[in-house]
């Protein structure tokens, strides 16, 4: 049990070694696998003895777990998961005394299994990686069969029972990329009850992989265009997905405007930066990314002699959408790259004084 933890640990921890991503988006689905080790603790002689004639003279309670699951992510800190576990089984030799001799004269496992529902609470330690704790209920099926002479002296020598029992999980879950995350968790299953008189625990150490429906598509570029007196930039050309920092293509774009602003005297302008988000996303989340890419795009600017005084930035969230009603329809990938010109950042030039500002239209 031991070794497999440690083992598990070493590969999350080598999964860390990745850039890491945004915190989760709102109404969305996952699915994801589960592989690990499970141990059936609470299964001692006095309450697996099958008659007073036999005893146990050894056991074997660890075995191979794993399951699947679905899960609902309603904000960025609660989802809920409808899973199923296969939670290992514990194999016993039963032996019979006799003269100071023991003999061998059967078998008997244990096994169980069940379909859960939980909710998750997650809190974010750094950026992509999460501790998570999740608890609910568990309908368990557990077996159980008796082998050999076994049989003769129990009435009960196989059966099937299914019950509720409570369910309680802790784990870490890393989000390596925009559709894939893996966790590692201990998850416990409390009084899964088998025959009468036994009713052992389930403590499962696993590793899983988790696949996000609908994630983030990745857009292609959309080229720079300009209005009248304002210049409108696609975020997803200036920014990666759910991060601030200036990609090389955003780079070259503010370059070109950087040449437009030159001919219409900067010095003699108000520059306002405004950055908008889409509707994925938490109020709060979508406001904080938004402020901070319009500051991201104003210090390029003065960095590259756009004077300090005559520019100012503000974020916008996704209070201000652009295109309307037509993305209600549709989910996942295909909203994602519909709801494209809301994301974006709207530079704004107007005159010191009164009068009108020529923009140049071509960002060649």
């Amino acid at each position: 049990m031991k070794k497999t933890t440690l083992a598990l640990a070493i590969a999350v921890a080598s999964l860390t070694a990745s850039a890491a991503n945004a915190a989760y988006e709102d109404n969305t689905f996952y699915t994801g696998a589960k592989l690990g080790w499970s141990e059936l603790y609470k299964l001692d002689a006095n309450k697996v003895r099958i008659s007073d004639h036999f005893g146990i003279s050894t056991s074997d309670r660890s075995n191979v777990a794993g399951g699947a699951f679905l899960g609902f992510q309603a904000n960025p800190y609660l989802a809920f998961e409808l899973g199923y576990d296969w939670l290992g089984s514990a194999k016993y030799k039963r032996s019979y005394r006799s003269a100071g001799k023991s003999y061998d004269v059967g078998h008997s496992k244990v096994s169980a299994q069940g379909v859960s529902l939980t909710g998750k609470l997650s809190y974010p330690i750094v950026d992509g990686l999460d501790i998570y704790g999740r608890a609910g209920g568990m309908v368990t099926i557990a077996k159980w069969k008796n082998g050999g002479l076994v049989k003769k002296y129990d009435a009960l020598s196989h059966g099937t029972k299914t019950d509720l029992s409570p369910v309680y999980a802790l784990g870490v879950d890393y989000r390596f990329d925009e559709d894939f995350s893996t966790r590692l968790e201990y998850q416990y299953v409390h009084n899964i009850h088998t025959k009468p008189g036994a009713s052992p625990d389930a403590g499962t150490v696993s590793l899983g992989i988790t696949y996000r429906l609908g994630s983030p598509a990745i857009v292609a570029p959309v080229e720079l265009k300009t209005e009248v007196n304002r210049y409108v930039l696609n975020e997803d050309v200036l920014f990666a997905y759910a991060k601030a920092d200036l990609k090389a293509e955003g780079r070259q774009a503010l370059d070109n405007l950087l040449t437009n602003l030159v001919k219409i005297k900067p010095t003699e302008s108000a520059i306002v930066v405004i950055g908008h988000t889409d509707r994925i996303g938490s109020v709060s989340y979508n406001q904080k990314l938004s402020e901070q890419r319009a500051n991201s795009v104003m210090k390029y600017l003065v960095a590259n002699g756009v004077p300090s005084h005559v520019i100012s930035a503000r974020g916008m969230g996704k209070s201000q959408p652009v295109t309307g009603t037509k993305c209600n329809a549709l989910r996942g990938a295909s909203l994602k790259a519909c709801l494209a010109p809301d994301r974006r950042v709207e530079i704004e030039v107007k005159a010191l004084n009164e009068r009108e500002v020529e923009v140049i239209k071509s960002t060649k």
